[in-house]
């Protein structure tokens, strides 16, 4: 099962608006994946999604209402505190990419440890992208993912991405 959350944000208006969506990818008697997916049209209330319509599984609605973004609940104060693998910079088109090796007792791999049921001890990978400058920039998009392990047939990681766009 993946979920992924969508959402408009306005930083002017302080509102949020989009959709929770289960992706369910299984099985079938001949090997066959099948995918399934549902979405749930929500918003932002007090830094906390709920559900527009009504939804009849208590326990989805209860998923959505704690549902957090990771940038509602990391923690970097310091990025030089990580052992730096790669950083790449293109000043013509403004975009950015940094690698660094992180440790199992990081806060935030211990934070989604505790939130996610990763199937693996391996310490991650902290991978930055985006568009925009590296420091300082409140428009592009920026990238955050953690990547577990990434072998042939295997690969555990998470994402989360932001879109900030100039209010019209």
């Amino acid at each position: 099962m993946i979920t992924l959350t969508a959402c408009v944000f306005d930083r002017n208006k302080k509102i949020a608006h989009g959709k929770y969506v289960i992706h369910n990818i299984s099985e079938d008697q001949n090997g066959e994946l099948k995918s399934h997916e549902k979405e749930y049209p929500v918003k932002m209330v007090n830094n906390k999604f709920i559900p527009t319509k009504p939804i009849k599984e208590t326990h989805i609605a209860k998923e959505i209402e704690s549902f957090k973004f990771f940038v509602q609940y990391a923690k970097f104060k310091d990025l030089n505190q990580y052992d730096k693998r790669d950083f790449s910079y293109n000043p013509n088109v403004t975009s950015y990419s940094a690698e660094y090796q992180l440790s199992n007792d990081d806060d935030n791999v211990k934070q989604l440890r505790t939130r996610y049921d990763l199937p693996t001890n391996n310490a991650p990978k902290l991978i930055l992208k985006g568009v925009g400058e590296f420091e300082g920039s409140s428009i592009g998009y920026k990238t955050i993912e953690f990547e577990f392990d990434k072998r042939h047939g295997k690969n555990v990681y998470f994402a989360d991405s932001i879109n900030f766009k100039p209010s019209r």
